[in-house]
């Protein structure tokens, strides 16, 4: 009877050791899965936000909306350290980052970085946060403290800008008053011949006859830049180009404000706040 309660136990217990072996495998298995899912989701968001004349972002590198940027100030700001060892530093467009100590950084974050500044914000052994902005800081600082300097960050979210998004036959565009509201917003459309896909004569021809389309469609899309330009340049603060370069030629001599290239995808005018999203898009690394 005993030697049979024996055998029992050991089998017992080598069914319960099976069962957690088990048990761990598909736990180790689900989570793999998820980690799966989750860099998928990741990549699929990216490549929805980036245009076509832009690679993905490295690996570590994240592209926030302003609203996940304004839940990352909330936390940032409930921060606080007795050692008043907190480092804020902004930088503007422009600067070096050869000889900084960011040297490790992505290059495409580099190349993002010296056309709108930086931010470097960290709470030693802890972590550090470098923040790219959709438009350039206006000014650079460095502030160590008790907390983190983040005005820099919602000004940012808080300017106006004048966004054109130039395509052949339909163009936007865009007068924000920030990242939260449009102030207006208008399509300009111009007939423009699609692409020939033949050859020989009938191909050059065609060609030629589309460039001039497409060279209407600019002229006519200046001219409506110009105007939104004289209505609004008391207001905004940047003028903001997407599109295709051949029509953003026609535009630089439009106006006296400041302007950068805006990266963003084709505009669609059935929803407009998308666009609104992707312009104030921010970019971050997690060191």
């Amino acid at each position: 009877m005993l030697q049979d309660l024996t055998l029992e136990k050991e089998e017992l217990e080598r069914a319960l050791q099976k069962r957690e072996e088990r048990l761990k495998r598909i736990t180790s298995a689900y989570q793999e899965a998820r980690r799966a899912l989750k860099e998928a989701e990741l990549r699929q968001r990216g490549s929805s936000e980036i245009s076509s004349d832009e690679t993905p972002e490295a690996p570590g590198v994240e592209r926030l909306s302003s609203r996940a940027v304004k839940r990352l100030l909330r936390r940032l700001d409930n921060i606080e350290s007795a050692e008043e060892d907190i480092l804020s530093e902004y930088r503007k467009p422009g600067e070096s980052l050869e000889n900084a100590p960011e040297t490790g950084l992505p290059r495409s974050l580099k190349t993002l970085a010296s056309e709108r500044g930086m931010s470097l914000l960290s709470l030693p052994d802890v972590f550090t946060l470098i923040i790219v902005p959709p438009l350039p800081f206006g000014s650079e600082s460095m502030t160590r403290g008790r907390r983190f300097e983040l005005s820099p960050i919602q000004e940012i979210m808080e300017t106006p800008v004048l966004l054109v998004s130039a395509h052949a036959g339909e163009s936007m565009i865009m007068v924000t008053l920030g990242a939260d509201h449009i102030e207006s917003f208008e399509v300009v459309r111009t007939p423009v011949k699609e692409k020939h896909s033949k050859g020989g004569w009938s191909q050059r021809r065609f060609e030629r006859l589309r460039e001039e389309d497409i060279r209407r469609h600019g002229e006519h899309l200046r001219e409506r830049v110009e105007k939104a330009a004289e209505r609004y340049a008391p207001l905004v603060k940047y003028v903001a180009l997407s599109g295709e370069p051949e029509l953003i030629r026609h535009l630089h001599q439009c106006f006296s404000l400041p302007a950068l290239r805006a990266r963003l995808g084709r505009h669609d005018e059935r929803n407009p706040e998308r666009t609104l999203e992707e312009l104030y898009t921010y970019t971050l690394l997690r060191m």
